[in-house]
């Protein structure tokens, strides 16, 4: 898009610069018309205009608008034709016409009323994949009903994005809910779920990558160890020559207890082998047999270099027509996989040996909930406020920020902990907080699901826990008596890696007095065990004692270590092992 604009900026310069060099410039020509239906002359609004030069090549193409008008530019003068195209209607294009320089002419078009119907469609045990079906095969009658409907959606895209920026009359605005949730890899339940309501006017479901790009490139970039970026099919990538040119058709049936009202035609890279090539896609446009409207696509994925079904890596993008005969992508999500290198472990054991395995599946998406006239706003904007208290020193933080996971509505809290996030769209959030006071107690952000109404203003305070709290999380029994304290920490060895399974001793004195005159001391010792990560916890230990934390794996060590801790202290102390 930016490509085009950048493109018709710079002719409208060197036209600019002409005139004021005194070079006449000859005024555009332009082809206006009506589309109405032959049976009571109604407007056809929505249908797919093209202008064609004297040898059938597209000059310019627009979506008639709700009225069935249209205005089209021709470069130059000499013959040219209209073709006209809606889904539900038979095309038609109209004998060759002469355009002069500098006119305008008129030419009013009147499309039979007797609809499209895939009924009569018969899908035969030879199902040979035809790349460009010709005219007279099945495949070709699916695929160009399948094509008006993905044009009139790339072609709303755009109008949509012109009509907004010159205020049109005709745009329109959606309401629609984005989702992203995290599903296991085997039953596909949900683990995770964020949602977030938004009203906007530009229906935009993916942006792919340029079809040269992929068709050179493949639909996956980077790799497992690095992370991958998974490209999908968009209405554009379909009807691009070189997609049509590397994919081939063929009809499909739904499966065995789906709906039967509907016919496939499925599309496959014509190169399938797995030599190392690069990833490819494939799947299915689902058309309805009786008014050869499309419906929605699933596809998946080719030579991935795992293994995962079309479950597990893939997506769809479902369609819908607007009453004004527009179309629009109205649901679609796509599924990636979020992957993991693991080594095998057998008889006899293979060392080196590594597989990758689907730890779980990311899922992101969004589906329209309603489509309204332009500048409507059917929710009020909600609010979110409270404060952030750290329980631990009974005070309030500051310069924490609070913020709904997976949008940009965020605040950072005042002096005094409070915080406030307003303007935020009705919908379903996940509220979390972050601070470097987190990251030293080794607490993990908090994260509280909620639920926010138009016009609502919701309260919602976050703390950091107490000690009691705090202590139970770490300590295999809690600590009772707030005169007590908790050492905490992480342990590693001297290259900066966790050290596990290591073992740490607190050690103490402990004053007996037996009458007056004697007193014996007696040493006391509390241990623990590091965890896979390296870290530990020692509880209830004695304020305003003199502590000695010992540290020992075979022959690396630390000792020595003493400490003074107050009461009810929570103390970050880490430690790192060194040989003797």
């Amino acid at each position: 898009m930016r490509m085009l604009l950048a493109r018709r900026n710079g002719l409208i310069s060197t036209l600019c610069g002409a005139v004021l060099l005194g070079v006449h410039v000859v005024s555009a020509q332009t082809v206006a018309g009506r589309v109405v239906a032959k049976s009571d002359g109604a407007a056809v609004g929505g249908a797919i205009v093209a202008l064609l030069d004297s040898s059938g090549h597209v000059v310019t193409i627009k979506l008639a608008d709700d009225g069935g008008s249209f205005l089209l530019s021709a470069l130059r003068g000499g013959g040219h034709s209209l073709r006209v195209e809606r889904v539900g209607f038979r095309s038609l294009t109209t004998s060759l016409f002469l355009v002069r320089q500098g006119d305008t002419i008129n030419v009013p078009i009147t499309l039979a009323s007797d609809g499209v119907s895939l009924r009569a469609v018969r899908i035969s045990a030879d199902r040979r994949c035809v790349v460009r079906p010709k005219e007279g095969l099945a495949t070709a009658q699916l695929w160009e009903e399948a094509r008006k409907a993905l044009s009139s959606t790339s072609l709303t895209q755009l109008a949509q994005a012109a009509a907004r920026a010159r205020r049109d009359s005709h745009r329109f605005g959606v309401r629609l809910r984005k989702f992203s949730r995290d599903l296991e890899p085997l039953t596909l339940a949900s683990l995770h779920d964020e949602q977030v309501e938004l009203e906007g006017e530009v229906i935009t479901p993916f942006v792919s990558a340029d079809p040269e790009v992929l068709a050179r490139d493949g639909y996956v970039a980077g790799n497992i160890d690095t992370g991958s970026t998974f490209f999908a099919p968009d209405a554009d990538i379909l009807l691009s020559d070189r997609f049509l040119d590397a994919h081939c058709f063929r009809l499909q049936a739904p499966e065995r207890g789906r709906q039967d009202d509907l016919i496939g035609l499925a599309f496959e890279p014509t190169d399938l082998t797995s030599d190392g090539r690069h990833v490819e896609i494939r799947g299915v446009l689902w058309l309805d047999r009786a008014t050869a409207e499309l419906r929605y696509m699933d596809y998946g994925y080719v030579n991935l270099p795992f293994d995962a079904t079309q479950r597990h890596v893939g997506g769809l993008v479902e369609f819908r027509p607007l009453p004004d005969g527009r179309w629009i992508v109205w649901r679609w999500y796509i599924r990636t996989p979020l992957l993991e290198r693991r080594r095998v472990l057998g008889e006899p054991y293979a060392p080196g040996k590594t597989q990758i395995q689907i730890m779980r599946i990311r899922e992101q998406g969004a589906e329209v909930l309603e489509v309204m006239p332009a500048g409507t706003r059917r929710a009020g904007k909600a609010s979110l406020r409270g404060t952030v208290l750290d329980s631990l020193r009974g005070a309030p933080m500051a310069g924490v920020r609070v913020f709904l996971s997976g949008t940009s509505f965020a605040a950072v809290t005042a002096p005094d902990g409070s915080y406030s996030i307003d303007a935020v769209p009705p919908g379903k959030y996940a509220a979390s907080i972050l601070s470097p006071r987190l990251d030293s107690l080794l607490l993990d952000s908090p994260s509280r699901e909620l639920t926010l109404s138009g016009g609502e203003e919701k309260l919602m305070d976050f703390g950091l826990p107490s000690l009691r709290t705090f202590s139970g999380q770490l300590c295999a029994a809690p600590m009772t008596g707030d005169t007590l304290a908790v050492v905490f920490g992480v342990a590693r060895d001297t290259g900066g890696a966790a050290a596990r399974g290591v073992t740490i001793r607190a050690e103490w004195n402990e004053i007996l007095r037996a009458g007056t005159d004697v007193v014996r001391v007696r040493p006391i010792t509390d241990e623990t065990m590091t965890s896979e990560t390296g870290r530990f916890a020692l509880c209830g230990l004695p304020a305003e004692t003199p502590i000695t934390i010992r540290v020992r794996r075979g022959r690396a060590t630390v000792a020595g270590l003493q400490l003074h801790v107050r009461p009810g202290e929570a103390r970050r102390v880490d430690l790192t092992l060194r040989a003797r």
